[in-house]
């Protein structure tokens, strides 16, 4: 589905070459099935400036950042 289609109000990010991903430390070599280079979980909280406000990197492709933890880092927000 398209950003519009689902009436989003912020940006998405889609990064098919992975160069973001590399950039920012996120990559996980050879974590895919398939053993070919895939992005670990993340969140990451950007404020309005650009500037990174919260973010949780995962150390294992299974781990993500409880629902409850990312609402109240939007609350201090």
């Amino acid at each position: 589905m398209l950003k519009n289609e689902l009436e989003l109000d912020f940006a998405l990010l889609s990064d098919a070459d992975a160069r973001v991903t590399t950039l920012y430390g996120l990559a996980h070599p050879a974590g895919g099935p398939g053993g070919e280079t895939i992005a670990l979980p993340s969140e990451i909280l950007v404020r309005a400036d650009g500037t990174i406000a919260w973010q949780h990197v995962a150390s294992r492709i299974q781990e993500r950042a409880a629902p409850e933890t990312i609402l109240a880092e939007l609350e201090r927000l």
